[in-house]
Parts: C-alpha cells; structure tokens; sequence
C-alpha cells in the first residue's frame, strides 16, 4: 500500500468535524430537555413538594460548575466520546476504565429510557402498549420501543449532518411548545395557594427532599445532558470555541426552562381533577397524571382552547423525546467507540463506515444492548434511577484530571480554563460525589457491584494484558476466580445471606486485594497504574458503608449529618487522587502530536 492509499485510509476512519456551537448548544439543551419536562415536572413534587423547585436550582448549581470544569477538558482533548477517555491522561489505564466503565453502562442505558417514555406518550393514540395500573410497557409496546431505537440507530448510521438538521428541527419545535405550555398555565389555570397554603407549607417532607428528589424525580438524569456537548467535541469544527459556549449555553438555558416549568406545574395541579387528597404531594405518582403531567392538566378543565392545546401536547411529548432518544443514541455509541480507541475494548468496536464516517459498529451493539435493558425494565421510573448513578460515577473525574494535568503538564496549551481551579476541582469533584451518594444504598449497592465487576473486562483486553505484563491465559483464569468471587458476593447480597457488616467486608476485601495481586503479577511493573487507582478502592469503601449507615440508607447517620461527614470523605478523596496522577504514557503521546488527534 502506498502512502497515498494509506492517506485515505486514515481519512476514511475519521469522523466527520461539521458542527457548530449552536449545533452543541442544540443537541445538550436537548439531552437535558426530553422526557424530563414531562415526567420529571411531577415527579420531583411528589418526593419535595414545591420544594421541587428548589432541587432544580441547586442540582442545576451543582451541574453548571461540573459544566465548568468538563469544558477545560472538553477543548483540550477535543475526542468523540470524550467522557470516556479524560481520567488515561492523568490518572493511566486503570483508573480511567473503572469510569469509563459506570460511564459506558449509563449511557447504553439511557437510550432505552428515552424510548420507554415516547413509547408511553404514544400510548394516548395506541391501545394496547401501555399497562397504566402497573406502569409497564405492554410486549407490544417493547416491540413499538425497540422499532423506535432502530430508527433512531439509522439516522445516526447516515451520518452526523442529517442527525444534527433534524434533531434542531425537533428542538426548536420544542422549544416554542415549552414557552406555550408555560404562558398558558400562568394564563389560565395557575393556582396559587399551591405553593404555600396547603398542609405542611413549601416543603412538606423536610429539607432533606430537596437533595433526596434528585435522583428518583429524574432531576439528575435531566441535567446530565449537559455531557452532549463533550461526547459530540471531536466532531466539532471548532471545538476551543463551540463546546463551552455551546454546552455552558445550554446549561443555563435547561436550567431557566426547568425552574419555569415546575412553577407551572405545581400552579396547575387541580387536586380533584388529578383524584388525588389536596397536598398529598406522593400520591401524584399513582395518579392517572403521571402518564402525562401537563396533558392532564389542560385536558381536565373541559375548556376547548385547552383541551386543544394537550392534544398539541402529546405530539409535543412525542417529538420531545424522540429528539433526545437521538441525541443519546449517538452518544452512546460513541463511548463505546471512545473505549475501543483506547484499545479497552476490542478494536472492532471502533470501526468507522467508508462512506459516512459514523461509529457504526458500536451504533448497533448500542442497539443490542439497549435492547437488553428494555426487555427486562420497560419504564421510564424502573431505569431513570440506575442509569443517573453509573453516569454521575464518572464525573468523578472532575476535577482530579484538570488539577493532576495542571501538575504534569502545566505548559500544554489550554483553549478554555477553568476559573478559579484551586476552588472548582475540589468542588466539582465533591458535588459529583454526592451526586453519587443521593441514589441511596438501594441503588449504590449495585452500582458497586457492577463497576467493580467489570475490571477483568479490562485485564482480559490486549491493552490490560500490556499494562500488567502478563499472558492471556494468566488473565483469563484471574478474571474467572473474580467473576466466580464476584457472583457469589452478588448472590449473597441479594439474598440477604449475611449481615451488612460481614458481606461489605468481604467485598472490601477483594477490592483490595486485587490491585496487590495484579502488582505481584506484573513484577512490580504497573505500580504506577495501581498507585494513581487506589483513589477508586479507597472511594468504593467509604461510598458504601456511608450509603448503607446514611440518611439514604438505615439512617443510623440521619440528615445533614452523613451529608456533610460524605461531603468532608470526598475531599480527602481528591487530595488522594491528584497525589497519585502521574505523566501517562497517554499524555506523552499526545503531547508528542502536538495536540493533533488522528479523529
């Protein structure tokens, strides 16, 4: 092959650079305004009340300066999929996959939430795809779901450029119908006394809901959208300029658009017409409203102008989500074609089409694996609650990345920096903790299991054979004895076999004996790798006990405490972590190219 010949072969296997900073904008305000203003809106009163309004400002607080801190990153190494590839940099091979693990988990999992919630708005013009007495999907609504994804699956196989036209076509559309639905409530069916006069006032179940909604409400799983903007940066014309202004726009945007939104709903509620106690705020979710919030809440008041507009609402539900089932779609399938680059997973995987130059490869193992959860978890409130805590995991690396790249390669240049480092890293990295912390133990115990689980995935691949210096037939039978040790823990915790105290010990333990173990495989050669991981071992321990003794737990530690005593672990945490960063080989390649990436 000559040099020309291998030109074009490199030029075929990079994506397509087309977007803008409005395109960024586009596609984060729409990953962050989907199913979430139509579910979320009365999702969040019944576990806050009108303190609702509050989780959306402070989760929005907390999400703007992660916002911040990503953006630094986002234009310093302007990669499709990028989320998954920051913490190689800083921190080596082994730190970053346990992120880039969560990370990839939540993300295949976000697609099949989108597509459960547009299939469930459907449900109002198709019969038969929906069970409202259980709030499941029908199997032939699971079918409807996944043809759905399939489509979606081909609009991004086409190419970047198509998705982007129609995805803003769906945004603004949406847009305009947000600033409708809020001008009409305000208009016409706002009710007051709502927000203050009902029984137990504004925050009816306690300050502690503020932050307690967040995850169950599907605040964080809305906000998370924010990440758009980084995963889509290598396909950026101008990635130093379009992905902070494009993404922190957008943020802000979401922001203002949800605070809107909660004060319409909560002014909207009829409680007669919702059959529901006046100010039993928790029985909204077994309300027939839960379908569709604001529908209902046009719909009841037999006025034709409003009855009209929550028909107009239906088709706007629709057009919603199915703008950020596209938007996920395609960041999905680019962390797995972020992890393929890195060589975490088989190469294959990172595969870009001849002609359209899209990941199409890990497009379709999007597909399969989002089709996996759906089948068994065919609801927006079964998934919404998993998916936003294997993501959160992973921004984790706020913070800990910028401050440990500040140390080994203070001379690179930086298109963005993040203001006020010194403060924004710590706090990034202490406010994505709690992020993490607030599933409560019912949901962090599996995230536990999952995260730590899947390292011999990594071990077993060409790239973690290298970094451990051992043969694949030594990896193959490490990762059996952990997977066998790792079932039978998952056995014994959802069986209850053993207390508390006993199974998290024996979990503990493997998670600390593994890293001495693969030390004493290699010779002593990946003490760097292991070193700057520890942080990860060390965070898992403390992540579950405080889950489990914690106000989201058995409450032994009741609220504020076992916030504020999470709060202080976590910054001790990230002293840990920028101590043990180091000059990656990673780092060193790319700073060897200038800076330029072969996407």
């Amino acid at each position: 092959m000559n040099n020309s010949e291998v030109s074009n072969s490199n030029a075929n296997q990079k994506l397509k650079k087309s977007l803008s900073s409005v395109d960024i904008f586009l596609i984060s305000f729409s990953g962050m305004v989907g199913s979430g203003w139509l579910l979320g809106v009365l999702a969040g009163p019944a576990y806050a009340g009108p303190g609702a309004i509050l989780t959306w400002v402070v989760a929005g607080v907390f999400f703007i300066i992660l916002a911040l801190v990503f953006s630094e990153l986002g234009t310093l190494f302007p990669y499709s999929g990028s989320l998954v590839r920051f913490n190689e940099f800083s921190h080596g091979p082994v730190s970053n996959f346990y992120l880039g693990w969560a990370y990839m988990i939540g993300a295949i999992a976000t697609p099949p939430v989108e597509a459960a919630a547009l299939t469930g708005f459907l449900s109002s013009y198709i019969p038969g795809i929906y069970n409202s007495t259980i709030s499941l999907l029908t199997p032939a609504g699971v079918g409807l779901a996944l043809a759905l994804l399939a489509i979606f699956i081909i609009i991004q196989y086409v190419g970047v450029n198509i998705f982007g036209k129609s995805n803003a076509i769906m945004t603004w559309f949406k847009m305009a119908a947000i600033i409708l639905t809020i001008i009409f409530v305000f208009a016409f069916i706002f009710h007051a006394k709502n927000f203050f006069a009902l029984p137990h006032g504004f925050l009816p179940y306690g300050s502690s809901s503020i932050f307690a909604a967040m995850v169950p409400a599907g605040v964080i799983f809305s906000y998370e959208g924010f990440r758009q903007g980084l995963d889509y940066a290598g396909e950026t014309k101008n990635p130093k300029r379009s992905v902070p202004l494009g993404m922190i726009g957008a943020m802000l945007a979401a922001m203002a658009t949800y605070i809107l939104l909660q004060i319409a709903f909560i002014g909207a509620i009829n409680w007669k017409a919702a059959g529901v106690p006046v100010g039993d705020w928790s029985a909204l979710l077994s309300s027939t409203w839960s379908a569709n919030p604001f529908y209902y809440a046009f719909n009841s008041t037999n006025v034709y102008l409003l009855v009209g507009f929550s028909i107009f609402l239906i088709i706007v539900a629709v057009i919603s989500s199915a703008a950020t089932l596209g938007v996920y779609v395609g960041s999905s399938a680019r962390s797995l074609f972020g992890m393929a680059r890195m060589n975490y997973i088989p190469d294959f995987f990172g595969r870009i089409h001849p002609r359209f130059r899209t990941p199409w490869i890990s497009l379709v193992v999007t597909f399969i694996i989002g089709a996996m959860f759906l089948l068994p978890f065919p609801s927006w409130y079964a998934l919404v609650g998993i998916n936003s805590s294997f993501t959160v995991f992973a921004y984790l690396a706020a913070g800990i990345t910028n401050t440990s790249l500040r140390k080994t390669a203070p001379d690179m240049e930086r298109p963005y920096k993040t203001p006020f480092l010194t403060v924004m890293a710590p706090l990034g990295f202490v406010i994505a903790s709690l992020l993490v912390y607030f599933s409560g133990w019912s949901i962090v115990s599996l995230l536990l299991l999952i995260v730590d689980g899947g390292f011999p995935i990594f071990i077993l691949s060409n790239y973690g054979r290298k970094t451990f210096g051992i043969s694949l037939k030594t990896a193959s039978l490490f990762s059996l004895v952990y997977w066998i040790i790792f079932i039978l823990i998952g056995i014994v915790y959802a069986l209850s076999l053993l207390p508390f105290f006993e199974y998290f010990a024996v979990f503990s333990a493997v998670i600390i004996v593994t890293p001495l173990v693969l030390y004493r495989l290699s010779g002593g050669k990946a003490l760097l790798h292991l070193r700057a991981s520890i942080w990860v071992v060390v965070y898992s321990i403390l992540l579950g006990t405080m889950s489990y003794y914690g106000s989201l737990g058995i409450n032994i530690i009741p609220y504020p405490y076992d916030y504020i005593i999470f709060a202080i672990m976590s910054l001790a945490i990230y002293f840990i972590a920028i101590n043990t960063g180091y000059h990656t080989d990673k780092l060193k390649e790319y700073q060897a190219t200038g800076g330029v990436t072969d996407e």
